[in-house]
């Protein structure tokens, strides 16, 4: 993302975004057609503005800032007034929230290891696939 873009999601949250959300952002390190650019940590300004049209408020989270969402009822968010704020989850079913990784390093962890799951299970239906018997069509 760009100085603009940053300062067009201030401009829509009212506050300035966190340090290591934007430091991130800037080197984006994930492909642009992964998941997290998906879903879990978008890098388009118009999906992050849409995200932080929800409204939360945590006596636990001063500035809640979604980030990006699990593809369904999940969305994920940091604190925006901390500096190295853990990774929240809220349910927009329920309305509440927990916390899911402690720090954002975690949390870029998380993502990876999301990624590695995925092309794990793509690797073994494509094994299933190569491997499968011609009377095996369920496979």
């Amino acid at each position: 993302m760009t100085d603009q873009e940053f300062q067009a999601i201030e401009k829509h949250v009212g506050f300035p975004l966190p340090a290591f959300y934007r430091t991130t952002l800037s080197s984006y390190p994930f492909d642009s057609d992964s998941f997290a650019a998906e879903s879990m940590l978008p890098n388009d300004p118009k999906v992050v503005i849409e995200l932080n049209d929800v409204e939360i408020s945590s006596p636990v989270v001063g500035k809640p800032f979604f980030i990006g969402n699990d593809s369904g009822e999940e969305w994920l968010f940091v604190d925006a007034s901390k500096q190295d704020s853990g990774v929240f989850v809220f349910d927009l079913e329920t309305g509440k929230h927990r916390q899911l990784v402690p720090t954002w390093t975690a949390f870029l962890d998380y993502i990876r290891a999301e990624h590695a799951e995925i092309a794990a299970d793509e690797e073994a239906m494509s094994q299933r696939k190569l491997n499968k018997k011609w009377w095996e069509f369920w496979k």
